[in-house]
């Protein structure tokens, strides 16, 4: 799979001497004080700050590859190459997308400094630069924020995310981002409303990430959504532009997931401090189901989930804009009908449910989008929150290895446990919140190995350990169990993959040897016990 694909049309030659000296600089000795709490604490840097223009437009194409369209959509990417390339880009922005994107370089002048660190210095410099905008709330400052802010959350800076996240909110309400003046370009006006959209789901996210409810955002700007094309804003120059609420919108529709989303984190929360009973959240299960579906099937025909589609954005360049749309979708429903997996629960309702099987084929769909996103080109989704999506799916495939009896249910189990695992130590080595996240299985698999004298159940910890994606809850309990010894060496065997294509040992990275053996030894070897399967998955992603 490649990483470092350049921009295409870039020139290299025209960034200014000013702006590259800027970028250079030392950080200027006047300070602000009252402010002094928003700097975040950065790890010793590793590396020196490369801010060359080859390297700079290098790292800000990969940060429109991986990141932008994929965990919020904030620039029109052809304009803002062009700015660069005319010495008048940002160079907060330019910064705050490198700390993003430079896990994703190859570039030798990275070396020797790991993936998951080499954003640090440029986080550094931009929350420095920064400084000087928290005083003057605009677009610009805006969108910083909202970068750093995910940076943070990809460095497992909880508090610091939600300080940024923070700032950002207060400085689109300020300005009115919502508001559209008439003399703006349309390009203007659209990113004014992709930042304010990108700003209501980080919102949304760090509520939840806190077990509570998320704030009310200003009435006359809760309807303020894309306006343009996505292919259009994607791949168009900004005076072919037109503002025609297109049907291939898919940041439109996946804000119309942001409530039901809310609303299944606040009904998990209240169910597991016993505010509400089981029976009451059964009735509100099938509502929320609606709600979904309605989604679901209200999506034009060109954006619905499957491989022609998938296809089809893909070689547009915005798979993975489609396959974050669609595992959102089925994150929710695995959020959903979780609870239904404690036996305990379903038996003390007089309300029939299927929501059991509903909560495993959701994350079976869930494994299903990760394997595409890992194996199609224009389809990656190297990005720490789809880690914690599948580490809950992953949650599930556990619960059904641990308990289940049914042997086509359980090899299924033990297929997409390991396609998740595959992906997430793909994530561990470029994201440290990542290694926050797969720690949570550990402490799950506990859980159910004690079913016996404990039962699984959705208390309080379960529900903070579902819902709150940047950190781990307080251990309620350490397994008494012993470690399994680990497996011994099998035939390796290739993995039958999706639509019938055999997925080898060999990934598009190149890479091959002893990791994928022990994952293929995990799926071929049907003498292994379910139990043997996750220890040593977990005892491989772990380590």
């Amino acid at each position: 799979m490649e990483r470092d694909k350049p921009f295409n049309g870039a020139s290299l030659s025209s960034f200014p001497a000013a702006a590259a000296a800027a970028a250079t600089a030392a950080p200027s000795s006047f300070a602000f004080p009252s402010h002094n709490a928003l700097r975040p604490p950065v790890k010793p840097q590793r590396s020196p700050l490369v801010t060359t223009p080859v390297v700079l437009l290098e790292l800000v194409s990969l940060y429109f590859r991986f990141v932008h369209n994929v965990a919020h959509t904030l620039f029109h990417e052809a304009s803002f190459i062009r700015r660069f390339n005319e010495g008048r880009a940002s160079l907060l922005h330019v910064h705050a997308m490198c700390a993003l994107s430079a896990r994703y370089s190859q570039n030798l002048v990275f070396n020797g400094t790991p993936p998951g660190s080499r954003g640090q210095v440029y986080a550094a410099e931009a929350t420095r630069l920064l400084q000087g905008y928290l005083g003057s709330p605009s677009l610009e400052s805006t969108q910083a924020c909202v970068l750093i802010g995910h940076f943070m959350g990809g460095e497992g800076d909880v508090k610091a995310k939600h300080t940024y996240f923070g700032l950002a909110k207060l400085h689109a309400e300020n300005l009115s981002l919502w508001a559209m003046p008439h003399n703006l370009t349309v390009v203007h006006r659209e990113e004014r409303r992709r930042t304010w959209l990108s700003v209501r789901i980080a919102d949304h996210w760090t509520a939840v990430d806190t077990s509570v409810e998320p704030a009310p955002f200003l009435l006359n700007g809760r309807d303020i959504l894309p306006a343009v094309d996505d292919i259009a804003f994607h791949t168009f120059d900004p005076e072919l532009l037109r503002e025609d609420r297109a049907s291939c919108n898919m940041w439109a529709h996946m804000a119309g997931t942001l409530d039901i989303f809310a609303r299944i984190s606040i009904l998990l929360a209240r169910l597991s401090r016993s505010v509400i009973s089981f029976d009451t959240y059964c009735r509100e299960v099938p509502l929320l189901t609606q709600r979904l579906e309605k989604w679901a099937d209200g999506l034009p025909e060109e954006l619905k989930y499957n491989i022609s589609n998938l296809t089809s954005f893909a070689n547009k360049g915005l798979g993975r804009t489609f396959l974050s749309m669609h595992i959102g979708y089925y994150h929710f429903r695995q959020m959903l009908y979780f609870p239904f997996l404690d036996a305990r629960a379903n038996r003390s309702t007089s309300i029939p449910t299927d929501g059991a099987a509903q909560c495993k084929s959701s994350a079976a769909m869930v494994s299903e989008i990760v394997q595409y996103a890992m194996r199609f080109q224009n389809c990656e989704l190297d990005y720490f929150i789809y880690g914690y999506i599948a580490v809950v799916s992953s949650c599930v495939h556990l619960h059904t290895l641990l308990l289940s009896e049914d042997p086509s249910e359980l090899w299924t189990a033990r297929q997409q446990l390991v396609s998740n695992f595959e992906y997430l130590m793909s994530l561990k080595i470029l994201w440290p919140m990542v290694n926050v996240s797969v720690a949570r299985l550990r402490i799950f698999e506990d859980f159910c190995r004690n079913s016996m004298s404990d039962p699984f159940a959705l208390d309080n910890w379960m529900a903070r350990f579902l819902t709150e994606h940047a950190s781990i809850p307080p251990v309620r309990k350490q397994s008494a169990l012993p470690s399994l010894e680990p497996v011994l060496d099998s035939t390796a065997q290739g993995v039958s993959g999706l639509n019938g294509h055999s997925l080898t040992g060999t990934d598009e990275t190149g890479s091959t040897g002893t990791e994928w053996g022990v994952l293929s030894t995990l799926l071929s070897d049907r003498s292994m016990t379910s139990e043997a399967v996750v220890n040593n998955a977990l005892d491989w992603l772990l380590e």
